[in-house]
């Protein structure tokens, strides 16, 4: 922090307020942050008309990392602060809160209203500049994720579409080796029902033998008749 803490013992300091306050900047120096909220707090109790009380409550509980809180009770002070060093100082400090917190974008407002009342100051200017870089580099550091995001939420559809592909090719290709096979089973099946065809060279072989056995049969048909003739003549003496 850059303004870290305003001068607290003054004779406008209460004296309960002055004691509180004394002990607050004595812990503040020591880090103890949250002992210095809860004595700065104290002394707001006693004189919560004095700005600067409320300067370093807000130093101190960003110190402490919080930062909400810091940044509305910079505000606040702020509000009751009469002159425009004053309000500088609060606009850049929440704009080092900001900082501290990467939110880059508030924090480039608040270092531009801060200039707003000191444009001279090179420290403000530093920072101002300095945001609006880290700024830059974040949003263009999300477009960067939102594009690896897509390419890899493209990449797992196209995987997931091919993958789909893959499956119906399959059981496409199953579902053709079913039916060659059912197809293949089939005429295997009406072969085996179906008498099989002879050729004509056979026809032609076994109408012959049918012929040469039809033609052996009548000579021997014949030949019987003719020793049954010749027995049926001889004289019976």
């Amino acid at each position: 922090m850059r303004y870290v803490l305003a001068l607290l013992l003054s004779m406008f300091l209460l004296a309960p307020s002055i004691e509180d306050a004394r002990k607050a900047n004595e812990a503040y120096n020591e880090g103890n942050y949250e002992e210095a909220i809860t004595l700065y707090k104290k002394a707001i109790d006693a004189d919560p008309e004095n700005e600067k009380l409320y300067f370093n409550l807000a130093s101190a509980l960003a110190q402490s990392g919080q930062t909400e809180e810091a940044i509305r009770t910079f505000e606040q002070y702020k509000s009751m602060a009469d002159n425009a060093d004053d309000r500088a100082k609060a606009n850049y400090n929440i704009g080092k809160v900001l900082s501290d917190a990467k939110k880059w974008d508030k924090a480039v407002d608040y270092f531009k209203k801060s200039l707003r009342y000191t444009a001279g100051d090179a420290d403000a200017k530093h920072n101002f500049e300095l945001a609006k870089k880290k700024k830059q580099d974040q949003q263009n550091q999300q477009q960067q994720n939102q594009q690896n995001n897509q390419q890899n939420k493209n990449q797992e559809q196209n995987k997931q579409q091919q993958n789909e592909q893959n499956k119906q090719n399959q059981q496409d290709q199953n579902q053709q080796q079913n039916q060659d096979r059912n197809q293949q089973n089939e005429q295997q099946q009406n072969q085996q029902q179906q008498p099989q065809k002879m050729s004509k060279a056979e026809a032609e072989k076994i109408l012959k033998a049918l012929e040469q056995k039809e033609k052996e049969l009548l000579k021997q048909f014949k030949k019987q008749e003719t020793e049954s003739g010749n027995s049926s003549n001889e004289k019976d003496w």
